[in-house]
């Protein structure tokens, strides 16, 4: 496969939209498993107007203790069509959706490779922690759009044929 590398900054852009209305209160966070999770914070009297606001297909990352912890959370959201998360996330999205697909960056995002690339680069930062210019420099490969699409498809049925598999073991065992 040919592939022409891009650098992250050339295919995304930082997202920083604030919940100023405080109409959106559903909270996330990112685990280190890479998906979102329910924030369980105790959020009575918490001014949810600061947070930042996520939108369906938006990534979020944490940055902090990249090097320590040997992986990148990073998602994309998927499940909710908008949510918000702490300031402390930086948000993106994609530029072009005909440049590069977000499930193909989610995927690229979800490698070991990534994860390995994220942490030397972050063994340099305070408490291993990756500044966002230089989480924004990190190259992947960036095919055409009919081979991404390709891509995409079938990992999603591999992916769908694990979880099928997943659920009838689950069923027998019960």
């Amino acid at each position: 496969m040919k592939s022409n590398y891009k650098s992250l900054d050339e295919l995304v852009e930082k997202i920083d939209e604030r919940n100023t209305d405080g109409c959106i209160t559903e909270l996330l966070g990112v685990s280190i498993d890479k998906c979102f999770i329910k924030s369980v914070a105790n959020t009575n009297g918490t001014d949810l107007t600061k947070y930042k606001i996520i939108k369906k297909n938006d990534f979020a990352v944490s940055l902090m203790q990249v090097s320590r912890d040997g992986k990148i959370p990073i998602a994309r959201l998927d499940g909710y069509d908008e949510a918000i998360m702490s300031p402390a996330y930086p948000i993106f999205r994609v530029k072009d959706t005909k440049v590069v697909l977000p499930e193909y960056l989610e995927m690229w995002f979800k490698r070991s490779e990534f994860d390995r690339e994220a942490a030397y680069i972050a063994v340099g930062g305070v408490r291993g922690s990756m500044p966002w210019e230089e989480f924004a420099k990190m190259k992947l490969p960036v095919p055409s759009f009919e081979e991404q699409s390709l891509i995409v498809k079938q990992y999603k049925t591999i992916i769908d044929r694990i979880t099928l598999k997943q659920t009838i073991n689950d069923n027998l065992v019960a």
